[in-house]
């Protein structure tokens, strides 16, 4: 019964869509602009950084909190508790509302981070600042980190259903960002700074 009510709250609290309904508000069909992602890194590139930075936060407290209210409900069973989280990355991901096309999770899959770690999550968003940095590719920042993420957990802590839960996520966002990867491949993904690095400039 835990399992199922950690599924119901953290899917329900990941389907929550911040960017679809600040694009709405700014008259920016999200689904049809930039990336074509209702994430948050689509709107700071096509609606604004202010509106982007909002929907990113927005998107890291859904699996954060998710994952304290099933903390708190079983009175501590953090393998439980991260198995939430990681369901309102799949709801992120996967919106029964949006036709189960969401964004591609990245943000709430640093929530849970957060949640795991506040530490680990600090780490991170250093590590994500300097490869945007030296890259403009966010993008390299999603996979390396959650595909770090399992075998951190599994290794220092021995949390198999923890680890489990990361590998899942892990696999999810790898397939939403999977056009991001052949892009990369290509020369055509689009930088963070919404330009295309490889573009040849016109003498």
């Amino acid at each position: 019964m835990e399992y199922i009510l950690a599924a119901v709250v953290g899917y329900l609290f990941g389907c929550i869509n911040p960017a679809t309904i600040i694009a709405k508000i700014k008259k920016v069909d999200i689904r049809n602009t930039g990336s074509k992602n209702p994430g948050a890194s689509n709107v700071f590139i096509t609606v604004g950084k202010g509106y982007g930075v909002l929907v990113g936060l927005s998107d890291i407290l859904k699996s954060f909190i998710a994952a304290q209210i099933i903390f708190f409900i079983t009175g501590g069973d953090f393998g439980v508790s991260v198995f939430a989280g990681a369901m309102a990355v799949f709801g992120h991901n996967y919106p029964f509302w949006l036709k189960f096309n969401g964004g591609k999770g990245f943000a709430p899959f640093l929530g849970l981070v957060l949640f795991y770690d506040w530490k680990l999550f600090l780490a991170f968003l250093v590590v994500i600042a300097a490869i945007i940095l030296i890259t403009d590719y966010i993008a390299i920042a999603t996979f390396s980190l959650t595909a770090f993420m399992p075998f951190y957990v599994f290794f220092t802590n021995g949390l198999k259903i923890a680890a489990i839960a990361f590998l899942l996520v892990a696999i999810s966002i790898w397939i939403r960002h999977r056009q991001n990867m052949k892009n990369l491949i290509n020369g055509t993904e689009i930088g963070f700074r919404g330009k295309n690095k490889f573009v040849k400039k016109e003498p």
